[in-house]
């Protein structure tokens, strides 16, 4: 019976432009050799950890929170050939666990569809939640007779009513909302924005790593013994890329 979960997770370097290969190659070279995947503005390093509100976008369109993550994909590597078509043949991979030991996690999807108009689910949960954020940041956190809030360290409780404005605004935001991903559940599953067969994963900051933390790299077919030459230390871990 095959796996439709995997305990590697797979991050693909050609979003932009999946089938420019050499560009992809060149790529994926550059992430091996620094030792980062970074979010942008891709600075060495673990990266920032922040979260910035475009007040003009809207949650449905997944531009309203504008998160500092890496991304990656639980898909098993015999099953990665639509993905590949997306995102190009040239990624990398590491240990579900070593995801989950710097915080990486699953996000969660919200399907729309067009009846959704018709009950509280879908876009129309999604526009709740986004007029529920909006008043609690209006009329609460940026209230003109709020005081500061005081540092708090994790697993202790707020102190003030204050506070606990300001950590469950920062929860609310960072640990919800930067998770959320709606896709449109009308797509076939090989449509280049069903992003629910993604099955993607999270995680705030870039992700720092050594040769010895990468379970594989992938490559298109026709690289595979130049990526075997380019990438020496890595050599017995490169595959090509199912369905290239």
């Amino acid at each position: 019976m095959g796996k439709y979960t995997s305990d590697e997770l797979f991050h693909f370097v050609g979003r932009l432009a999946p089938d420019e290969h050499e560009r992809n190659y060149d790529t994926l070279r550059q992430v091996i050799r620094q030792g980062c995947i970074s979010h942008r503005p891709h600075e060495a390093g673990w990266g920032a950890t922040s979260l910035t509100i475009e007040w003009d976008r809207s949650l449905v369109s997944e531009e309203l929170v504008v998160p500092t993550v890496t991304c990656f994909c639980d898909i098993p590597f015999e099953q990665l050939a639509i993905h590949v078509t997306k995102y190009g043949c040239f990624g990398i991979s590491f240990d579900r666990s070593m995801l989950v030991k710097y915080g990486g996690r699953p996000v969660s999807y919200v399907p729309l569809s067009p009846e959704d108009w018709g009950g509280p689910f879908g876009a129309t949960l999604l526009k709740d939640v986004e007029c529920v954020f909006r008043a609690f940041r209006r009329l609460v956190v940026d209230a003109p007779n709020k005081k500061p809030s005081s540092s708090r360290s994790l697993g202790r409780e707020p102190t003030t009513s204050d506070d606990a404005v300001d950590a469950l605004n920062s929860i609310f935001g960072k640990d919800f909302l930067a998770f959320i991903k709606p896709f449109d559940s009308t797509l076939a599953p090989d449509h280049a924005h069903n992003f629910y067969m993604e099955r993607e994963w999270r995680k705030f900051g870039n992700l720092c790593f050594k040769p010895a933390d990468v379970r594989r790299v992938v490559v298109e077919r026709s690289f595979l013994e130049r990526a075997r030459q380019d990438l020496p230390d890595l050599a017995d871990v490169v595959y090509p890329a199912p369905g290239s």
